[in-house]
């Protein structure tokens, strides 16, 4: 299935575009997304999107179909045809 994927910032960066679809197998979720990307991106995408423990992003705001994943179930929601996933650094500070 093919799932739009954009992007802003200094992720856009790490991915090398702000905007592409990525092909995936049918029941993947949006962990199985992230995991796809950094063994593409490797350690750059890696960087700026996980926490050292790695899996949750902590550093990423994780958008589906214009709702945050967080409020509607999490990484373990299963993609579709055609969503789209809208990936935001999380900006902090005072």
């Amino acid at each position: 299935m093919k799932i739009q994927l954009r992007s802003a910032t200094y992720i856009a960066k790490a991915l090398n575009c702000r905007q592409t679809f990525v092909d995936l197998p049918e029941q993947a979720t949006l962990l199985d997304l992230l995991q796809e990307l950094t063994r593409r991106h490797g350690q750059e995408f890696a960087e700026v999107a996980y926490a050292d423990e790695g899996y949750p992003p902590e550093k990423l705001a994780v958008l589906l179909n214009g709702s945050s994943a967080a409020a509607i179930g999490g990484l373990d929601i299963k993609l579709k045809e055609g969503d789209d996933v809208l990936l935001l650094p999380i900006i902090s500070g005072g």
